[in-house]
């Protein structure tokens, strides 16, 4: 902040202060609304809605520093909802801290599509596997209250926090459940479920040094990496043994990034899905490969 010509001051001043410093920064995503992150920053230390900020209202010193310093550790890549304890996800209001892989806005795409995946069936059931803290199962379960709603991680400290914030969103018709991946599901389920989502890690180890600060820095290193040759073991495994706990007519959909949905996809194939394809939104942020158990597929056992 050395470099500012004159003290940042009012409202305005300090939004235009914090958009720039983001937008320079090398730590971040580039698709960052920097301006937007610069706003919310500021209604998170003023303790207002961002909707109600006062361009030239001028805060306190106190709270002036305390933004400014927020927006360097920001700048630096601390995950925005690790500095603000929470995130906005598909209408629930997320608490968050770190531990396990950080909640994003493009795991959205996922739960709008397994929500009408999942539209007229009858007591659905949806799986999420490497769920995390939770976020796409939770937004499940929120959107369709006559679903049985599962969450599975390996890492207990996520699944702690995915309780908690089920419990303090009376979000009921969720259970998650330690394991590796489907292990943690009851036998009961085996052709019984109606879509399974996921965001399985996916980036080969020599690729990680190639992501930015406010991943490789601040994710734990098994929610981006299976540590295998080109990242996609588990993801291969993801794939081949959800037939096993499909419905006839159910669904897999995993979120992913767009240089290996073609991959994905063939391995939907080969795994006998049909209707395979991807889905993304306007910008290709968001991207969930999506694959439809064949009704005349059976389930395989173990």
């Amino acid at each position: 902040m050395a470099l500012l010509m004159s003290e940042p001051t009012t409202t305005q001043e300090l939004i235009d202060v914090g958009h720039r410093v983001l937008a320079d920064s090398t730590h971040i995503f580039e698709d960052h609304d920097n301006k937007q992150e610069a706003r919310d920053l500021l209604a998170h230390c003023l303790g207002v809605d961002e909707a109600d900020l006062d361009d030239g209202v001028e805060p306190p010193r106190r709270t002036r520093e305390r933004y400014l310093s927020m927006v360097t550790r920001r700048a630096a890549g601390e995950p925005f909802p690790f500095l603000v304890g929470s995130i906005e996800f598909y209408g629930l209001e997320l608490k968050v801290k770190p531990g396990p892989f950080v909640p994003r806005p493009s795991s959205e795409l996922t739960v709008e599509w397994a929500v009408k995946r999942l539209r007229r069936r009858r007591d659905p059931v949806a799986v999420d596997v490497c769920t995390g803290a939770g976020p796409i199962a939770l937004g499940i379960a929120h959107e369709v209250e006559s679903a049985q709603v599962w969450g599975l991680d390996i890492d207990r400290s996520g699944l702690a926090q995915a309780r908690s914030n089920a419990k303090r969103l009376g979000i009921d018709n969720v259970r998650f459940a330690a394991g590796d991946l489907y292990d943690a599901l009851p036998r009961s389920l085996s052709g019984g479920v109606d879509v399974i989502t996921g965001h399985v890690p996916y980036v080969p180890v020599d690729e990680l040094d190639d992501l930015p600060t406010e991943v490789r820095g601040f994710e734990p290193v098994h929610t981006l990496t299976d540590h295998s040759g080109d990242g996609l073991d588990l993801m291969r495994r993801a794939v081949g043994e959800a037939p096993e706990w499909l419905k006839p007519g159910g669904w897999l959909l995993l979120e992913l990034s767009e240089d290996i949905a073609d991959d994905i996809e063939s391995m939907c194939v080969d795994a006998g899905f049909e209707d395979v394809g991807t889905i993304s939104d306007d910008d290709k942020l968001s991207v969930v490969v999506e694959g439809r158990k064949s009704r005349g597929t059976k389930s395989r056992s173990r």
